[in-house]
């Protein structure tokens, strides 16, 4: 399931050859007589020309069974890399949707599985549901690790957030977005009352700022000009 690589094979061929083979580690096979445990052993072995290895046949109730047991029977053999756990957490959190009889957190069984907590299994199910190809596919060849990628999609969803926050103080009571003239004429609308003598607490409080027209400002055109005039609003 996992690729241990040819340097690994030719080390235990070597070691096969000179001590033979550990009985201790017999290759383990379903009925099918399809290897779940000792790929590189097997390998090795025939590398090393040996005719005959131990082998023992498991009775597995299903595929997923079978599965499930590979991978668990690799993380507790060797250290997997993150593009490696990835597609691990991939494949039992599926067998996992696909077990109605399953019970308890998935994260935090899955994270039993993979020897990993239940906030790191979290964080490849945020990675697996948010990600794009190019990072997912960054994580599998080990370019990307799983907390930097999960750092770099909260980094991305922090800038959206925040840009959708500027857009929303930048809308207006319509949703959409502040008039150029609307805008003009809720400034003459304060000016022409900071004129009057009114204090601005009273003039923000006033309802109608929110929808003004231009015959509401009881203004007529040449105080309109001088206004704008005066504070470059026109």
């Amino acid at each position: 399931m996992f690729s241990n690589g040819f340097d690994k094979v030719t080390e235990i061929a070597n070691d096969m050859i000179a001590n033979g083979f550990d009985k201790s580690r017999p290759i383990i096979v379903t009925e099918a007589y399809i290897i779940v445990d000792g790929h590189s052993r097997f390998m090795a072995a025939k590398k090393a020309g040996l005719e005959k290895v131990p082998v023992i046949i498991k009775k597995f109730e299903s595929r997923d069974e079978t599965i499930e047991y590979e991978y668990k029977m690799q993380l507790n053999s060797r250290r997997l890399t993150d593009g490696e756990y990835f597609a691990a957490f991939l494949k039992l959190d599926e067998i996992r949707k696909q077990n109605p009889n399953a019970q308890g957190n998935s994260d935090e069984m899955i994270g039993r599985q993979l020897n990993k907590s239940a906030r790191q299994v979290c964080k490849m199910r945020e990675i697996a549901k948010k990600a794009d190809a190019a990072l997912l596919e960054k994580i599998q060849t080990g370019a990307v690790s799983i907390n930097k990628a999960h750092e770099m999609i909260k980094a991305a969803e922090a800038k959206k957030k925040a840009g959708e926050v500027v857009e929303e103080e930048t809308t207006s009571n319509t949703g959409k977005g502040i008039n150029q003239d609307s805008f003009k004429l809720g400034v003459l609308f304060v000016l022409s009352e900071l004129e009057k003598g009114r204090k601005k607490g009273q003039i923000l409080k006033d309802k109608r700022i929110a929808k003004l027209e231009l015959g509401e400002l009881n203004l007529s055109e040449e105080d309109v000009a001088r206004i704008s005039q005066r504070f470059g609003i026109a």
